[in-house]
Order: C-alpha cells, then sequence, then structure tokens
C-alpha cells in the first residue's frame, strides 16, 4: 500500500511523448465502454504518457466483441493522432484474433474502412496479450459493473422467474435468437450481467414493489424506478407497466405536489364593431396545379359577417404579389382593415409585408408557432372550401380555379346558424332588401294624428314652419301679437 501511494504521488504521474521514440498501446474493450493507455520507454520502462476512457454509443453497444475490441484501436488511433502518425507503434490487445484483421478472408465494410484508415495514415502492429495483464483493462469496465456482487436470490423469487419463462412467449423467440444466457434457472441477457424479466404479472408486480413502493426506494417517478431496475434487469416490457404502476400509486397522488402548468385564461379575439374591420387570412396549399399555373387558394374571411373571398394563387407566389392580390381583391371592395389575423408564414413576417401594413395603419396580429386554433375560423373555412371542391369539381382538377368565384358565391349566400340572412347583405354598402316597409298610421289607428314635423335649422336657430296667421291684436304699449297655426301641429298645441 505505502508503494501505491508512493507511485500515485510522486512526480511526473504522466511523462512528456518523445516525438522520436516508438510507441506502446494497449487497448481493451467491455460490454458498454473502451479504454486505453498510451506509453513510451524512455529507458526506464514502459511509462503513461495519456489515459482513455469512452463510453460506447447506443449503436456500437450491439457491435459484436470482435468489432468492439477493433473500434478500441480505432478510437485509439483517432484519438492521439497527432502523437502516432509518422511513428511506428505497437498495439497490444487481449482479443488474439485481432491479430490476424488484415488476413482474414472476410471482412465486414466497417471493418475495411478501419483497415484502410490504419493502414493510410499509421505504421503499426497488434499484439495478443492477455486480458489480465493489459492495463486498458481496468479502464473499460465501468466502476458499476466492477462493483455488482452477486447475492442469492430469494427462494419465492427465483421461483416466480422459473415460472414466468415457462409461459412467456418471448423467451423461446429470444433463445432462437441466441439473446439469452441460462445460470441456475436464471436467464441473463447475452453478453451482459442483466436478468431477463419474463412477462409475468405477479413477478412485475412484486419488482414494481420492492423499487418503488419501499422506504428506501423514496417513491421517485416512471424514469428513475426505471433507470434503477435497469442496472440489474432487462426490461424488454415493463416501460409501461412501470407508468402504469406509479401514475395509480395511491402514495403518490396524494402526497407528490403537481407539476403540471397552470390552465391559463381562454383570451378569445374581440368581436369587431363594423364589416370588414378585422379580416383574417390564410393559404390552401397542396393542391392539384390547373392549366393557369394555380396551386394554391388564398382565403380571406371577415371575421364581423363571416364573408370570404377565395382568391386563386401559387405556392411560389412572393409578398409582393400577395400584397397585390391583397390590394386589389379585398382593400379596392371593402376598404383597409384595422386588423390583419394571420399565422406565420414567411410571406405575413417579411420585412415587405410589415411595412405595408404599418403604412396603411393595419395592425398585424399573427398566431403563435404551432397553435393554428388561434384563428380557427379561417382554419375551418379552409375545410369547407377544399369539401366543396372535392364535391363539385372532382373530375375537373385542372380548372378548379375558374370555379372559385361560383363557390364563393354559394358559401356567402349560406344562411349563418347565428344570423337571419346571409353574409353577403351584412356588407359596408346600402342594400334595398334591408329596408323594412313603412305602416300608414291611419291603417292601423283610424283618425290618428300624424306626428308633427321636426323643426328646421335656419341661420343656425331652429324654426318650425308656419302654416297661415290668426287675427291679431295690438297691446297698450303698441307691440302688435300675432295668432300662428304650425304646419304638422293640432291647433290646440303650442310648440315650446
Amino acid at each position: 500500500m505505502e508503494q501505491l501511494k508512493q507511485a500515485l504521488t510522486s512526480a511526473p504521474v504522466l511523462i512528456l511523448p518523445d516525438p522520436e521514440r516508438d510507441y506502446v498501446i494497449e487497448a481493451d474493450a467491455s460490454h458498454q465502454a473502451v479504454g486505453a493507455v498510451l506509453m513510451q520507454d524512455l529507458g526506464n520502462g514502459l511509462q503513461p504518457i495519456a489515459y482513455l476512457k469512452k463510453k460506447l454509443h447506443r449503436a456500437e453497444l450491439n457491435y459484436p466483441i470482435h468489432d468492439k475490441e477493433a473500434l478500441a484501436i480505432i478510437i485509439t488511433f483517432k484519438t492521439w493522432r497527432c502523437y502516432l502518425e509518422g511513428r511506428k507503434t505497437t498495439v497490444y490487445t487481449d482479443h488474439c484474433s485481432l491479430e490476424y484483421l488484415k488476413t482474414q478472408p472476410t471482412l465486414s465494410r466497417q471493418q475495411v474502412w478501419w483497415i484502410d484508415f490504419l493502414e493510410t495514415h499509421f505504421h503499426y502492429s497488434i499484439v495478443y496479450k492477455p486480458g489480465h495483464r493489459n492495463k486498458a483493462d481496468a479502464l473499460s469496465r465501468p466502476a458499476h459493473v466492477a462493483a455488482i456482487q452477486i447475492e442469492g436470490m430469494n427462494p419465492l423469487l427465483k421461483g416466480l422467474f422459473t415460472h414466468g419463462y415457462t409461459i412467456d412467449p418471448e423467451i423461446s423467440l429470444a433463445e432462437k435468437r441466441h439473446l439469452l444466457q441460462w445460470d441456475s434457472d436464471i436467464a441473463y441477457r447475452k453478453g451482459s450481467t442483466k436478468i431477463w424479466v419474463p412477462n409475468y404479472p405477479p413477478l412485475c408486480q412484486l419488482l414494481l414493489e420492492e423499487y418503488h413502493d419501499v422506504l428506501y426506494r423514496g417513491h421517485f417517478g416512471s424514469n428513475k424506478t426505471l433507470a434503477g431496475m435497469a442496472k440489474h434487469y432487462y426490461l424488454a416490457h415493463l416501460a409501461n407497466d412501470v407508468h402504469k404502476f406509479i401514475t395509480s400509486c395511491d402514495t403518490c397522488q396524494r402526497m407528490k405536489s403537481s407539476k403540471q402548468k397552470k390552465a391559463g385564461l381562454l383570451q378569445p379575439l374581440p368581436v369587431p364593431e363594423q364589416p370588414w374591420q378585422v379580416v383574417s387570412l390564410d393559404f390552401i396549399t397542396g393542391l392539384p396545379p390547373t392549366t393557369s399555373g394555380h396551386d394554391a387558394i388564398l382565403v380571406v374571411i371577415d371575421k364581423f359577417s363571416k364573408m370570404g373571398h377565395f382568391i386563386p394563387t401559387h405556392t411560389t407566389s412572393r409578398t409582393k404579389e400577395t400584397a397585390q392580390l391583397f390590394v386589389c381583391d379585398i382593400i379596392s371592395q371593402h376598404g383597409i382593415p384595422t386588423t390583419l389575423i394571420s399565422d406565420r408564414d414567411p410571406k405575413f413576417t417579411s420585412k415587405f409585408w410589415k411595412e405595408l401594413m404599418s403604412l396603411l395603419g393595419t395592425k398585424l396580429a399573427m398566431s403563435s408557432a404551432y397553435h393554428p386554433q388561434t384563428d380557427g375560423q379561417t382554419e375551418r373555412l379552409n375545410q369547407i372550401v377544399e369539401q366543396l371542391l372535392r364535391a363539385a369539381y372532382k373530375d375537373e382538377i385542372s380548372k378548379w380555379d375558374l370555379h372559385l368565384p361560383v363557390l364563393e358565391f354559394a358559401y356567402n349566400k349560406i344562411l349563418m346558424s347565428l344570423l337571419d340572412r346571409p353574409t353577403w347583405k351584412i356588407h359596408n354598402a346600402f342594400h334595398v332588401q334591408l329596408l323594412k316597409p313603412y305602416r300608414d298610421p291611419n291603417t292601423v289607428f283610424t283618425g290618428r294624428r300624424p306626428s308633427p314635423p321636426p323643426p328646421v335649422l335656419v341661420s343656425d336657430e331652429t324654426e318650425n314652419g308656419i302654416e297661415t296667421v290668426l287675427p291679431h291684436r295690438r297691446r297698450r304699449n303698441g307691440i302688435v301679437e300675432l295668432l300662428i297655426r304650425w304646419k304638422g301641429y293640432d291647433p290646440s298645441k303650442i310648440p315650446g
């Protein structure tokens, strides 16, 4: 022990490399990681220059042991390439077949690439060295693997495993694929120390209770419970069972605080005060190209009257072309809207579009990303337009753009469920059909006097019309008083 302390605390622990001398590498691989030691002999025997330890990726974990040992050498040469190029290097490995890597009769495509990489850049030789003498053996073994202690299995638990293996059909399939290795009637994942858990509900429940419900397990969530079990068991089917078991745990539901974000207050869009004040627009894309080259529709809808316009366009159209369509087909007919609702299409987020709307005095209101329900009204109208196109013009798919005006009229004349008139009547123009008939008071109540007319404005003063002047009189002070009958008034009433 004293010699070990002295060796670990004496400087230098690592030596500086001498570029004029040859290098020695000891490399090794385990099921989960690779390790290597770079050394040189400067006259005092082999001394370490650098250590290497690297965990294998998910795909590399599935390599056969021969390829894992070869991968350890490849990773070593890639990592220390700055030292090894141009110098002779001796590689020690505990996998004896690698000595004959270059003379194998058949090679995989990956092995061919590895050999080409080594032969092109390095002058090397591979020498077999037993594993117990390989310094890199410890580096390639994760600490938790070395610390595993084999304990005697409870007879009840072992009985559940044994019975589970007999009724689980996946076990026979795993044996045919050579995925299992047996020890004392217990199946292990081949090449691993993990016990294969059969799909047997009583056994699964017992393991889940052991790894979740007991006091020292802490009632952790699904991920931590799975991670704890995965250290010792191969869980081919338990992920869903773990999630169901923990989400239904009475203690967790009662004692743990909720991590779910509280639902916010829904903020609906304000109702406009008049037609074509708030307008929303969106594109319908992916349509079959027509003979005119149109393959998209610009859908514009008024949030007040629900009136819509369907404008044929191109998916490749630029922002200026879209702006021209909007001005010619919408603004020219209905005026400039105060608010424009849209998604975050690049055309609507461009600098040109924002500058144009700013000059027009129109406020842009865009939906948040991946939330089309912000403008659900337009999204629903898009579905209606697509349904109308499929139903009416399925035999003329190359001319659907010519029929859009007819579809637009068909949609706009539909009676809305909340309105007593079609949308084309709720418009910023005056429709004669909206006039109510005049009812003569005498036809309802015979002899009813007509209402007096309102006073007229003359020289900024209100005056009533004079029908006739009745007899007059002169007062003592010489002032003449006239009795006047006002036009439209009852003789007994005098307007104030």
